[in-house]
């Protein structure tokens, strides 16, 4: 949804951006008089009369030259009028005002998605975090794209770049709690889900993801039969021991999952089938107990600090009631009018005011940092000389492609050379995925080769395709090029990859398949 500055400036506590000393210039150089007009305008816009609204602008806009504010509004009111194209005629001619603000690539890229050129409004959003790398909104807008049209591995990417630049910035964790909330790991939307709840209470949105939390856990920790209770909070279940240190080396969620199994509290969830919010609370406390008590320190998760923080000052509960109250309204107001929670909850309101969960870059809450201050866990290569050793290393596969895609190219990193030897005798060794090289794959340097390897690696593995078709082919050059873009100083010039980069979006993708299909016929 886009922002308009004025509203920006008005309700600046309600939104993500704020306006930059040289915004707040272009709003003072507008007299009294004339600022009634924009009033006017933005009132006009808001009551569904964007093309009166221009009316206006096009006259402040006459009258203020260079404007900024009143430059993007006028934008703004087009894009609400529809006129698309005018937004992608007149949008970049701002890009170099010195009080230009992210969201007018985010204007300009989504008014080119609108117009059926995605991967236009992709290169716009890029453009945009070259001068605005810290811009949480557009890792935002660039994730929806790969999201409206399937790429589900890229819009992740998007969205985790995002929560990492701008932590603060709650859209980037409540898609991240959607997607995860669909796939094989519940716990991490659970997480993401909680941090939105944290920076945007009292909305419809915290009121969403709250529900969420409650449904996820509801769902995933169930009883078989008359005595088994089942967790499904994870399906990464690859625990390593590193022989050095004797450190612990277990995925965070499995920890959790394994803290939760050991709670005493799934013996009363066996004995009353209802699993209640109190006990879900308890549940939660016990599992950071097991953390704590084997694995102490060792996750860099600031909402587990946060968690810790609530139960040392005695707010445990009325937390969890204020957080899944949202999917278990009759529970929670029995809790406080019939339970003695009311005196808890206003306390805890009290404090929480003062004290309410923000993950800094500093304390951050993503999977991506979880591991930061540790080494690369790299399983041995005797571990996967079988199908079946592959088949339990599927998920360490998938998470070094991942970590290879994203390193900038060092042909001394020894890392860099472990996760190559691994990857390559996993992809060689495996009976899940038949990779096949086509013979259109024009990469001559081995870190571009080993980058085919990886992307083949982590596509097949995220969206399970057993062997390699055209499809995947696009999808993993894709891939490639991006990887030799960012990483040209170092790789230098190659020809065969540089005529892609003059190609735009749909021209790479026909060019991409047609090379494909020319390769498979001459076999």
């Amino acid at each position: 949804m886009k922002t308009s500055f004025l509203h920006i400036l008005i309700i600046i506590c309600a939104v993500v951006w704020s306006l930059g000393a040289q915004a707040q210039k272009s709003i003072d150089l507008i007299n009294d008089n004339d600022r009634v007009q924009l009033d006017e305008a933005i009132g006009l816009m808001d009551s569904g009369k964007p093309k009166d609204a221009i009316k206006i602008f096009d006259d402040l806009c006459k009258k203020y030259k260079d404007n900024y504010i009143l430059e993007y509004e006028r934008l703004y009111a087009y894009y609400l009028a529809g006129d698309f194209k005018r937004i992608v005629k007149d949008g970049p001619k701002l890009y170099k005002h010195p009080e230009s603000e992210p969201q007018l690539y985010q204007l300009v890229g989504n008014a080119q998605d609108v117009l059926g050129d995605p991967e236009a409004a992709v290169k716009t959003y890029d453009e945009g975090l070259k001068r605005f790398p810290n811009s949480g909104y557009l890792y935002l807008e660039k994730g929806n794209i790969h999201m409206m049209h399937q790429r589900y591995n890229e819009a992740v990417e998007c969205y985790l770049h995002g929560v990492e630049v701008q932590p603060d910035f709650a859209s980037n964790y409540y898609r991240l709690a959607l997607l995860y909330a669909q796939s094989t790991e519940p716990l991490w939307a659970i997480v993401y889900a909680e941090v939105v709840c944290n920076l945007q209470p009292g909305t419809e949105r915290s009121a969403e993801m709250g529900k969420l939390i409650y449904d996820l856990f509801q769902e995933n920790i169930k009883i078989e039969g008359e005595n088994k209770a089942h967790v499904t909070l994870t399906k990464n279940n690859n625990i390593y021991i590193d022989s050095d240190t004797t450190d612990v080396q277990v995925p965070f969620p499995l920890m959790y999952e394994m803290g939760t199994l050991k709670s005493p509290v799934l013996i009363d969830f066996m004995k009353t089938k209802k699993l209640t919010v109190e006990m879900i609370a308890d549940l939660r406390k016990d599992a950071l107990a097991h953390i704590d008590s084997v694995a102490s320190g060792y996750y860099n998760l600031s909402l587990l600090d946060y968690h810790r923080k609530l139960i040392k000052n005695g707010h445990w509960m009325a937390y969890n009631m204020w957080l899944m109250s949202p999917g278990a309204e009759e529970e929670t107001n029995q809790w406080v009018f019939s339970k003695g929670g009311e005196a808890q909850l206003v306390e805890f309101d009290k404090w929480f005011g003062q004290n309410r969960f923000v993950p800094t870059e500093e304390e951050p809450t993503v999977m991506t940092k979880l591991f930061k201050t540790h080494e690369m866990n790299i399983p041995s290569i005797k571990e996967i000389e079988t199908a079946e050793g592959c088949r339990q290393h599927r998920n360490d596969a998938l998470r070094l492609a991942k970590w290879y895609l994203e390193q900038p190219v060092n042909p001394d990193d020894i890392t860099q050379k472990q996760v190559m030897q691994f990857l390559m005798i996993w992809m060689t060794n495996t009976d899940e995925f038949s990779f096949t090289i086509s013979e259109c794959v024009p990469v001559t340097h081995v870190e571009l080769m080993i980058a085919y390897l990886a992307a083949m690696a982590e596509h097949a593995i995220e969206f399970n395709v057993s062997k390699t078709d055209e499809a995947m082919h696009c999808e993993v050059m894709l891939q490639v090029i991006d990887y030799y873009k960012r990483n040209k100083d170092v790789l230098g010039t190659v020809k065969s990859m540089e005529k892609y980069l003059k190609m735009d979006g749909p021209t790479l993708r026909n060019t991409l398949a047609q090379e494909y299909q020319k390769a498979q016929n001459q076999q």
